[in-house]
């Protein structure tokens, strides 16, 4: 896959994060029979295939590509390690909304777990201690913020040092 490639076959507008199939030229593929058959299903059609994850994906020649991934290459002619959309939004394909990352950035703005109990990323009750612990993992490393009878507190002691280390205001929403 190349960004030549994708420019014969897929059309996007960076404002709304659409993209839709072009009708395909037969040169680009050994079998003609089948690019014809491939123009009267699906030429002029949003692609819009939701995956388990909830990221828009398709296949192309075989192999499955997540659409931000394909508008990454389509753009700036590369496929980046990680790619954040930064609104937390995985159907939200703008140019604005997606930019390259690293894992740990990627991290750094990430929804709430479902598995989550205490309702704020990184704090939990331990019951044998009868404390609320704050807690965190940066950089492959787990750190203990602290401990207190009083979840306020506990919860400050997280929201205090993501904000020290720079995380999105939006890591650990529901969103």
């Amino acid at each position: 896959m190349d960004q030549a490639f994708l420019k014969n076959i897929i059309d996007y507008n960076p404002e709304t994060g659409e993209v839709f199939w072009k009708q395909r030229c037969a040169h680009l593929f050994k079998n003609e029979s089948s690019c014809k058959s491939w123009n009267t299903r699906y030429a002029g059609k949003q692609i819009h295939n939701v995956d388990g994850k909830g990221y828009n994906s398709v296949f192309i020649l075989g192999n499955q590509y997540r659409v931000h991934r394909l508008i990454w290459l389509l753009v700036y002619g590369y496929f980046p390690k990680t790619i954040d959309h930064v609104n937390g939004n995985p159907l939200d394909n703008r140019l604005e909304n997606l930019r390259s990352v690293t894992s740990q950035e990627n991290h750094m703005n990430q929804k709430i777990s479902s598995a989550n109990t205490s309702g704020v990323t990184g704090v939990y009750f331990n019951r044998s201690r009868g404390l609320w612990c704050a807690q965190m993992k940066f950089n492959g490393k787990a750190y203990h913020l602290g401990s207190s009878k009083n979840k306020s507190e506990a919860i400050g002691l997280r929201k205090k040092e993501e904000e020290r280390l720079g995380f999105s205001r939006r890591h650990g929403s529901a969103g």
